[in-house]
């Protein structure tokens, strides 16, 4: 393994040497990193206790890192990376998100816990020198900081990965366009071909949708836009798919306007069905989404909801908060809309992909165990794995499908769903029950954690064990597999 040393601050010129004398064709990361709500931290905890915090996480920190990694501590709430030769750009993603994870894990002690913001520039994407890449990345911190803090933002994301995806497939393109702004380059290639390349290149699926979220609204005109969803994970799902133009960013929400909030997005899906641009002074909208929207500064909302088959799954909520008015006719609107839908298709086949690309060695663990394994993403209760017994023995138990409906018949969460009650904040949270399943006709001891304790817990992992043979009351396996409610029995 090898080990980094927190060069001093003085050390800091040899990134700046580095950067300043490179001639290669090659990408490098620049990620500056700053903690969150550091000095609240050391305030209640004391500076000593605080020096410990920092060392625990130096010790995690220090593991990310290849020797050819430069890490400079500037101070003591604030780090600079070089990462050379990424090769990839979701590498640098990647290790932002590692970072993140080790920020967080770090034991604070009590009720504290420790984030971190984290601001990335590519070279030679975003300059070509050193204090160039630093104030970049410095502007991207910034905005992570006041987009909910606890992440990261590459500087100007959605042109960097566009910018990205002709350096890596078109080199004519990139010298052609590299010097060209994002409307330019998506008027040269078109929406959906534009949006198409970003999922073809990342990692992180979510990300790259999180990129394309930022593409409409400057393409289209908006001020921020949010995903919104009706499952009890929502705000982190909120969080992880939102863009804000800088001036508009979210801000905490009393619960009031929370309230408010959720109530205009639940009027909306009743009200529509389709893409559709909702204009406060149109006295035709119901009245309380106009006071909604008139009580939050927003005179335009472009709505596009999202669903699986006949399932509603949750919203892109694009919102106009300029004195301008986006004008848009009925064919351009139906035109988006279908262009969303296919973006929304390749988002949820890009995503399913990708995570069994990247987990298969773990997967390929779960093959040939005797019980029915699956892994769920808890946002969106995709089933996203299915092992060999799962896939023989349930019938819709196959990756893309919801699990609320193949397991249980229903057309939205479970009001009991397991999920539900593993702590996403707490990273060993996991939890046992046994049910009737009717998809298989088996009782089932059921085993569910998170799937991993670095990262993100929005993927979790069933184990579904038949104990039919365990079951005394045969009687009530047979009724329950004619039918009868297990509440009657």
């Amino acid at each position: 393994m090898n080990s980094i040393t927190f060069s001093k601050l003085k050390e800091e010129e040899k990134i700046e040497i580095f950067i300043n004398s490179e001639i290669d064709d090659v990408l490098h990361g620049l990620l500056v990193l700053n903690m969150d709500n550091f000095a609240t931290i050391r305030d209640q905890i004391g500076v000593d206790d605080m020096s410990g915090v920092l060392k625990k996480f130096e010790d995690s920190f220090n593991m990310l890192f290849r020797g050819s990694d430069i890490v400079v501590k500037l101070k003591g709430d604030e780090f600079i990376v070089l990462t050379k030769n990424i090769k990839e750009l979701g590498n640098v993603e990647l290790l932002a998100s590692k970072i993140l994870s080790a920020v967080s894990s770090t034991d604070v002690g009590g009720n504290l816990k420790m984030t971190c913001s984290i601001g990335i520039a590519i070279y030679p994407f975003h300059g070509v020198t050193y204090d160039e890449l630093k104030s970049v990345a410095y502007r991207a911190m910034i905005r992570a900081k006041n987009n909910g803090k606890n992440c990261y933002m590459i500087y100007n994301a959605a042109w960097t990965k566009l910018l990205y995806h002709d350096y890596v497939y078109d080199k004519s393109s990139y010298e052609k366009w590299k010097n060209s702004d994002l409307i330019t380059m998506v008027n040269n290639r078109g929406l959906l071909e534009a949006c198409s390349n970003m999922f073809r290149d990342g990692r992180d699926a979510m990300s790259a949708m999180n990129s394309i979220l930022e593409l409409g609204c400057l393409y289209l005109g908006f001020s921020r836009v949010y995903y919104f969803s009706q499952s009890s994970v929502k705000d982190d799902v909120r969080k992880r798919l939102t863009y804000a133009n800088s001036g508009f960013e979210y801000t905490s929400e009393s619960d009031i306007m929370r309230a408010l909030r959720e109530d205009m997005e639940a009027r909306i899906s009743e009200n529509y069905d389709c893409v559709a641009l909702i204009d406060s002074d149109d006295p035709g909208v119901d009245e309380e989404i106009r006071l909604t929207l008139k009580d939050k500064d927003i005179n335009q909302i472009l709505y596009f909801p999202i669903s699986k088959g006949e399932v509603f799954r949750g919203a892109f909520i694009f919102e106009n908060m300029s004195v301008d008015k986006i004008d848009m006719t009925y064919d351009e609107l139906n035109e988006l809309g279908e262009q969303m839908r296919s973006v929304q298709s390749y988002f949820y086949s890009s995503h399913t992909k990708r995570f069994a690309k990247e987990n298969i060695a773990k997967l390929e663990l779960f093959e040939n165990i005797p019980a029915s394994v699956f892994i769920i993403d808890a946002q969106t209760h995709v089933i996203e794995f299915a092992n060999l017994r799962a896939k023989e023995h349930v019938d819709g138990g196959h990756i893309g499908d919801i699990c609320y409906s193949t397991f249980c018949n229903r057309n939205s969460p479970c009001e009991n769903c397991p999920l539900n009650k593993m702590d996403p904040d707490y990273v060993h949270a996991n939890g046992k029950y046994e049910y009737f399943n009717y998809a298989t006709r088996e009782w089932t001891n059921n085993l569910y954690s998170w799937m991993g304790v670095y990262d993100n817990r929005n993927k979790a992992i069933m184990i579904s064990v038949d104990v039919s043979d365990y079951v005394s009351d045969m009687d009530k396996v047979t009724k329950l597999a004619m039918g009868s409610d297990p509440d009657e029995l």
